[in-house]
């Protein structure tokens, strides 16, 4: 695994793209063109081509070379904040390393929904309490 910091991104605009690049930030683009790998072989900038179903249109950024740290936590929020509204946002792991980029959409599509399941039941149990 690199220890480059990059950060893999899928389905933003031009404009998103641009304004990150102004915060110094390195991108990697990923589209059909390249998506058929590994996430390991688009950090090693690796093009083979997407095959199958579609992707699907969702904003996605995955950040390799960072530490999971406060350092990576405000740089999410600065993005979350000013640059990038609905991406789902994830780091390279040493077990993620390895997934197909089409599963690695597959396996944050359903965190996503089962994140908000929880808060979902969260927030009912909470009004429960204070009902």
């Amino acid at each position: 695994m690199t220890k480059e910091r990059k950060i893999l991104v899928y389905g933003l605009s031009e404009k998103e793209k641009e304004r990150l690049m102004g915060e110094g930030l390195n991108l990697h683009q990923i589209h059909n063109g390249n998506a058929g790998g590994t996430l390991e072989e688009l950090i090693e900038n690796k093009e083979i081509p997407h095959e199958g179903a579609p992707l699907g249109i969702v904003k996605i950024m995955i950040f390799c070379g960072y530490e999971t740290n406060d350092e990576l936590k405000d740089l999410i929020s600065k993005i979350r904040k000013e640059h990038v509204f609905g991406s789902i946002m994830a780091v390279i792991t040493r077990t993620n390393l390895k997934w197909k980029f089409d599963y690695m959409i597959e396996h944050l599509l359903e965190e996503r929904e089962e994140n908000k399941q929880i808060e979902m039941e969260r927030r009912a149990k909470l009004a429960e309490n204070l009902g």
